[in-house]
């Protein structure tokens, strides 16, 4: 499930049940959610959707920019939220002569324009209409392009465009770029590490006012944090942090008021530390070193700005602790620590709502996903609420929207459904069950042994009961079958085996084909209970 904010609107991806992925949005009470679009079907070798039939959901200027996917084409989509205003753009072509994606990716939008990628090395860019969508550059290799897939880390900076893409010589490796959206106007900003082949290029780019940064490999002094203003004079390095060759590898850069921070490897005890940087040498400092206990097990897999002020785990024996910070070190301080066992699941999806950080971790408490939020004090580090859940894992994909936060989970009793929090316990709760399906019966079917079978996966969120019996056309045998759900993931596959009728078998045998129809009533141990009808058309096998 796929959740984005757009000015207060939440759209998500979700299933109705029957097989159907589609767009859905959210009211900002978390109590409704309309459909506004069922994507293509694009269902895998084993007759199941494909959860691949969406990507990239995308904010420019207010409009949602989405694709969906099948087999053989993609296509780019805008949404207001209303059904009828969320209308295909333009179609594309999806497997390129190497069986590569033809199809766009790597969204991001430039005002109210949207650019991406598309053909393998393509730059294109949309207004929203057809006749506004157009090829900006190609941004392939100078040689072979087998092993690459075109630009990445798109980033807008004023009306700029900055990504990472080929050096175009040849060589393998990846430079920065800059575009205005004209082809003459898309160009290699510097040759960060000439002569390289095959060189990872810029990363992690991020911007802070009007200024980018971003890590890069000169060559001779590892990888460390640089900054650009879109010229080659203007594309340094800020601060040899771990001098020579060995790399201060700058993760997390994040803004707090107009000024970046990150953090840094430190090769002294292997622990990673908070810095910050004003993009000068001099205004380049440690604000706090995290050895914790000489054990080098400080880390910041993520730092999320809430209100002003920082918040981040930090590793420790055992467990983690939450800390926050508002870019001082004597405002550096510890909140609250969490210990961990060995099915602990997070921290995880750390997630601003105003000044309020939310997070998870499953199996603190139980097994199950535990919702945190926190102030930045011991006292407001709070559970808002334990959900049972059928795996250690936690609420996905949160998001802040209207002033919530929304997110998905799977309760055990629903599934993985739409949830709503303001960060009581009271006021967490379900959107919408907008599957209720306990059994989703594939709409493909194999001819099992002898030609003699049908083989019919069925995905069941529970454990349960199903029963076939002959429907429409017919030529299958009753089937009773249990099923038990090991509880390790949302749902199970099993499959049935369904036995052919002797005049079934025949016709298959003289003709090389049949069809059939059979009715599937799945009783689950939770209590509801569903029924879907299947019509199949075998083939002989040899």
């Amino acid at each position: 499930m796929d959740l984005t904010d757009v000015d207060g609107r939440l759209f998500f991806t979700a299933d109705d049940g029957a097989g159907e992925r589609g767009l859905w949005r959210a009211d900002n009470t978390g109590t409704t959610a309309v459909k506004l679009l069922d994507f293509p079907y694009n269902y895998g070798s084993d007759g199941r959707y494909d959860d691949h039939g969406y990507r990239a959901l995308t904010d420019v200027g207010g409009t949602l920019f989405f694709i969906t996917k099948t087999d053989r084409t993609d296509a780019l989509w805008r949404s207001d939220g209303t059904k009828g205003g969320t209308v295909r753009i333009q179609r594309f072509d999806d497997l390129d002569s190497r069986g590569g994606e033809n199809g766009p990716s790597n969204m991001a939008a430039v005002g109210d324009t949207l650019y991406f990628t598309a053909d393998d090395g393509d730059l294109w860019k949309s207004d929203g209409s057809k006749a506004g969508t157009v090829f900006v550059k190609h941004i392939g290799t100078g040689g072979d392009e087998n092993y690459y897939y075109g630009p990445t880390e798109l980033t807008s900076v004023g009306d700029t465009l900055y990504f990472v893409g080929d050096d175009r010589t040849g060589s393998g490796s990846e430079e920065l770029w800059r575009s205005d959206g004209t082809a003459a106007g898309t160009v290699v900003v510097k040759d960060i590490y000439p002569g390289a082949d095959f060189h990872e290029g810029p990363s992690r780019l991020t911007v802070v006012g009007d200024t980018l940064y971003f890590t890069a490999d000169d060559g001779v002094h590892g990888r460390e944090l640089w900054t650009s203003d879109g010229t080659d004079a203007g594309t340094v390095m800020v601060e040899d942090i771990v001098p020579g060759a060995e790399s201060g590898s700058p993760s997390t850069l994040t803004e707090l008021g107009g000024t970046l921070f990150f953090g840094v490897h430190d090769p002294e005890d292997e622990s990673r530390d908070l810095w910050t940087s004003d993009g000068t040498a001099a205004g380049t400092s440690l604000v706090k070193d995290f050895d914790v206990d000489g054990e080098g097990q400080g880390y910041l897999p993520r730092i999320v700005v809430a209100g002003d002020r920082m918040f981040f785990f930090v590793g420790v024996a055992g467990g983690v602790e939450l800390w926050t910070s508002d870019g001082t070190e004597a405002g550096t301080t510890l909140v609250q620590g969490f210990p961990l066992g060995w099915n602990s699941g997070g921290p995880g999806e750390l997630t601003a709502v105003g000044d309020t950080l939310y997070f998870y971790i499953g199996g603190y408490s139980v097994a199950g996903a535990d919702l945190w939020r926190s102030d930045g004090t011991a006292a407001g580090t709070v559970l808002v609420e334990h959900i049972d859940s059928p795996t250690y894992g936690g609420p996905g994909a949160l998001t802040a929207s209207g002033g919530k936060l929304f997110f998905a989970v799977d309760d055990s009793a629903h599934g993985n459904e739409l949830w709503v929090s303001d960060g009581t316990g009271p006021g967490t709760h379900l959107v919408r069950d907008i599957d209720p399906s306990v059994m989703f019966v594939s709409r493909g079917a194999r001819t099992g042994a002898a030609n003699a079978t049908a083989r019919v996966p069925v995905t069941v969120y529970s454990s349960g009961t199903v029963k076939v019996a002959p429907a429409r056309m017919g030529g299958v045998r009753k089937l009773r079958q249990e099923i038990v759900f090991d509880g390790n993931w949302y749902w199970d596959v099993a499959t049935l085996t369904l036995d052919l009728t002797r005049a079934a078998r025949r016709e298959l045998r003289r003709t090389g084909r049949v069809e059939i129809g059979a009715r599937f009533t799945y009783t689950s141990c939770a209590g509801p209970i569903e029924t879907e009808k299947r019509t199949y058309t075998l083939k002989k096998r040899r």
